[in-house]
């Protein structure tokens, strides 16, 4: 019997408030582990969306939350993006600036690789923001990453690199199974591009792709409410043929399921993996890393907690998962009827940690 390995994208509305997404992560984070996965995978921005420059004051602080949550839960853990102040060797990243990291963790809290974004977002959007310049904070790293795990060879990206096939085959011919892509595309540019994109660097390498988004409405500047930016969303696993496995709608979870279901009920062809599909749109607690303990770094946030909390912000979102099932081996994809989880929506409790 084929022996499959269960992934999950923890698609998210992160905000300016640290320790309110540090709540949403960790429901996330359990969940997934409670249905069997081995490997989460979070979307670029999870632990602030906005305030790099605050939020790489924490860098340390953060990167061991997910290695302590990796270990506690017994997962593999993509954490996402962190703004780091310093590069792989420890040198400070030059003129101030930071790199935008991707950290991979092993079941036993160990970092396992640690990608920076190599391809800089710079364009302009008709949206409230305007004009994007990832330069402007972010120095652009500068070495590939395929990490070694018990289910295959990952390759690391994140957001814009997905518009580099080049990036892509490069990951492939370095041994790469699986690609990951934490992502935070804006509402337009993901709306007439993702899906085209994700589906493309499948097909370029002959890997299944793995794009975990934010979504919805964030306020990225307290002192000015008014001003949001929204994110597309819509998480998806895309096998090696270039087939959308699951995709997940903004507010329309259970039409997204429904729609997967009919379109592949009793389903299958040949195929580089085994998938099979599940989703969930995932309540909330109102205390979240209560198994953490609260270091000097926890502290400081706790006593930052003012200026941390966009009180001004729109309800943040629960976040939903993704379920996939995969195996480097099998030569199948079976798609199964989705199954369905109560959807609960419950307004996270800030400054609760």
């Amino acid at each position: 019997m084929t022996k499959l390995t269960k992934f999950a994208i923890v698609e998210l509305n992160s905000q300016t408030d640290i320790l309110a997404n540090l709540q949403s992560i960790e429901v996330g984070i359990k969940i997934a582990s409670e249905r069997g996965t081995r490997m989460v995978i979070l979307p670029e921005n999870a632990f602030c969306f906005g305030k790099q420059g605050f939020a790489s004051q924490y860098f340390d602080a953060l990167k061991d939350w997910s290695a302590q949550a990796a270990r506690h839960y017994g997962v593999y853990l993509l954490a996402g993006t962190l703004p780091c102040p310093y590069r792989p060797d420890g040198t400070p990243v030059a003129d101030g600036k930071l790199r935008q990291s991707s950290l991979l963790f092993d079941p036993a809290g160990d970092c396992l690789a640690r990608y920076d974004k190599i391809h800089l977002f710079k364009a302009t959007v008709n949206d409230s923001t305007g004009n994007y310049d990832e330069g402007r904070t972010f120095e652009a790293g500068n070495e590939l990453i395929v990490t070694d795990t018990e289910f295959g060879k990952v390759g690391m990206m994140v957001c814009f690199d997905i518009r580099f096939p080049t990036l892509a085959v490069k990951l492939r011919e370095l041994g790469a199974d699986i690609l990951t892509a934490p992502s935070a595309f804006t509402y337009q540019t993901g709306k007439a591009h993702w899906h085209a994109l994700l589906t493309a660097r499948a097909l370029d390498s002959q890997c299944m792709v793995i794009g975990a988004g934010q979504t919805g409405d964030h306020v990225v500047n307290p002192s000015a409410p008014g001003k949001v930016r929204s994110t597309w969303g819509h998480s998806e696993f895309i096998s090696s043929d270039g087939e959308r496995v699951l995709t997940q709608k903004i507010n329309a979870a259970i039409d997204a399921a429904i729609d997967a279901a009919n379109d592949a009920a009793n389903d299958a062809v040949t195929r580089d993996f085994d998938i099979t599909n599940n989703l969930a749109h995932l309540p909330l607690s109102a205390k979240a890393a209560s198994w953490l303990p609260k270091s000097d770094s926890y502290q400081q946030l706790d006593k930052n907690a003012d200026q941390n909390t966009n009180k001004t912000t729109p309800s943040q979102q629960a976040p939903s998962v993704i379920f996939a099932d995969f195996d480097a081996d099998a030569q199948q994809i079976t798609r199964q009827n989705i199954a369905l989880l109560e959807c609960q929506k419950l307004t996270i409790i800030a400054n609760n940690i």
